[in-house]
């Protein structure tokens, strides 16, 4: 049996003990983590699909709450013995170690048992057999190298199974509409011209590296760009680090903050590189419910809940990916109130915050509070349309007395991978000050604003669909109605709409959603590719309620649905 069977397997074991329990996989993350065996949800989830095979060191841990063997598990064993003869049979059925003691023994020189090997035969023996042993498995038994285990309980779906199944396709010839990545360019919105001419004329300074924590003209300009804002206090540039994107400072931080079991609240849905790089670091992301009744806003009981003494921070991702929400300053107060009481760190993400309609006013998390620490990260990837130069920025504000520490961690982390990309800093000056040419894409005859129009009246149009008005950024959040489309799994629900419609788009438990209902679209298309995608997906959707046998079902929710818009 091949591996990709093997994990497949595993998978489906794993999954029908699993529903025989009554648990969600997050709940069996969760009891997993109470039992003092880490897991995420992600990482069940992985398992589950076959795309990974479960972890060794949580096999005990995995079998016991599901009530069967770890060998049933792995191979589905209905019993394990433990007599020699069983044993050998169990031997004899695993490839690995089958492979490994044959080939060993059919080596070794062939001695009659009851004739006393001499001591030269002894030596002989023992280093032809080792000699044999050795160079069978450097050429025939080669172990396979598998990923390092801290990998298993990170999940990065805009970038998974659905893609690489794109990709496939395209090698075939076909053609993918890819909704599933912010990426703006390939969609011909364009970088301003000020900005790739500044870089182009700062290339001859910008040949080696800079100070690790970036160079000084874009940290002025990133302090410059807050104090516009009102926080007057950002003067420092010790303050400001420069990366390669936002994400790699959000896996900075997480390796300067977390040690092994430390919390982090993150938002439910969330962007999954926050809960990626929690676990990778040795953590473990807990989610807090932002309501989809209430515009998705953060749950501020589910937060205070949530909060133990394991906890170090709350990640505010503002406006939001994936729903799109812009957070009010009175949920933003009472998420400072609560990082104030419990002497949290807060993490704000507002990489989206000058990609806003409808006269939406953002308000710097930093800028609301000076007796707490605060990190803001922030960058011209989406707002300037330059997400391939990386250039993103982490500042620290407020209350950084008892942070020494931390900050020196930062330091050594900055320090070892050197510096950001020098020739993309030398965007971040001119962008932050310049004119924001977002605001014509944003505006009310922009085609931003027009594109998010467009997706929102077409989804809430498909039965059985329902879409908030997102208030920033360039996604929105549809919620699938399971009466009508009783799915259990989105991720394969949208591999069928990829396969079926050639429309590939991200799952909602892609973005850490407690269940199968809800899936991503990126409304960066022009109008009319993304005509030509809604189009696709109202076929989808209609033939999958043929498939279903509920289009009986749709006059009571089309008039629920009707008098709730």
């Amino acid at each position: 049996m091949s591996e990709h069977s093997e994990f497949k397997a595993q998978g489906e074991r794993l999954s029908k003990l699993r529903k025989a329990k009554g648990l969600t996989a997050e709940q069996l993350a969760a009891e997993m983590t109470k039992s003092g065996s880490k897991v995420s949800r992600g990482a069940i989830s992985n398992w589950e699909r076959g795309i990974n095979g479960i972890v060794s060191s949580k096999l005990p841990a995995l079998a016991t709450l599901l009530g069967c063997s770890e060998g049933y598990l792995l191979r589905g064993e209905l019993s394990e013995t433990s007599s020699l003869n069983s044993g050998a049979n169990s031997l004899s059925n695993n490839n690995a170690n089958s492979s490994y003691d044959n080939s060993y023994t059919a080596t070794k020189p062939s001695t009659d048992q009851n004739t006393p090997l001499s001591s030269s035969q002894c030596d002989n023996n023992q280093s032809t057999s080792t000699r044999i042993m050795t160079n069978t498995i450097s050429t025939s038994i080669r172990k396979p190298l598998k990923k390092s285990d801290k990998l298993k309980n990170v999940c990065y779906d805009i970038r998974g199974p659905l893609l690489k199944t794109a990709m496939q396709m395209e090698a075939q010839g076909q053609k993918i509409l890819k909704l599933n990545v912010g990426n703006p360019a390939p969609f011909h919105l364009d970088a301003p011209h000020e900005i790739l001419q500044d870089v182009a004329l700062n290339l001859h300074n910008a040949t080696g590296y800079s100070d690790s924590q970036g160079i000084f003209s874009a940290r002025k300009a990133v302090l410059q760009y807050y104090q516009s804002k009102g926080l007057l206090s950002a003067v420092d540039i010790r303050d400001v680090y420069l990366g390669n994107g936002v994400s790699e400072l959000i896996v900075m931080t997480m390796q300067a903050l977390m040690n092994d079991g430390d919390e982090i609240l993150i938002p439910m849905p969330d962007y999954p590189l926050w809960t990626a790089a929690a676990n990778l670091a040795g953590g473990t992301a807990v989610h807090y419910r932002c309501n989809e009744d209430n515009n998705w806003q953060p749950d501020i009981e589910d937060i205070r809940s949530k909060i133990t003494d394991k906890t170090r921070g709350i990640v505010v991702i503002n406006p939001n990916n994936p729903t799109g929400a812009l957070y009010s300053n009175e949920v933003l107060l009472e998420i400072i109130d609560l990082a104030r009481e419990y002497n949290l760190v807060l993490m704000a993400d507002e990489i989206y915050d000058r990609i806003l309609y409808d006269d939406a006013v953002h308000t710097p998390m930093c800028t609301l509070a000076q007796d707490i620490l605060i990190l803001t990260y922030n960058g011209l990837s989406k707002s300037h349309r330059i997400a391939g130069f990386r250039a993103g920025w982490l500042m620290l504000s407020g209350n950084k007395d008892h942070a020494s520490d931390f900050i020196e961690g930062l330091d050594m982390l900055a320090s070892m991978r050197l510096c950001a990309n020098v020739p993309a800093q030398h965007a971040i000056q001119t962008a932050v000050g310049g004119y924001q040419s977002i605001r014509d894409l944003t505006a009310e005859s922009g085609r931003l604003y027009k594109q998010r129009q467009l997706a929102v009246e077409r989804l809430n149009a498909i039965p059985g669909i329902s879409c908030t008005m997102p208030q920033g950024a360039f996604y929105c959040f549809p919620k699938i109605d399971r009466t009508i489309y009783p799915i259990k799994d989105d991720m394969q629900f949208m591999m069928d709409l990829l396969i079926e419609e050639k429309v590939l788009m991200v799952q909602g438990t892609g973005f850490n959603w407690d269940a199968p209902d809800h899936f991503r679209v990126v409304f960066l298309p022009n109008l009319l590719d993304l005509e030509n995608a809604m189009d696709r997906l109202d076929r989808f959707f209609a033939n999958k309620r043929k498939q279903f046998g509920t289009e009986h079902l749709l006059t009571g929710c089309q008039e629920e649905k009707a008098e709730t818009l």
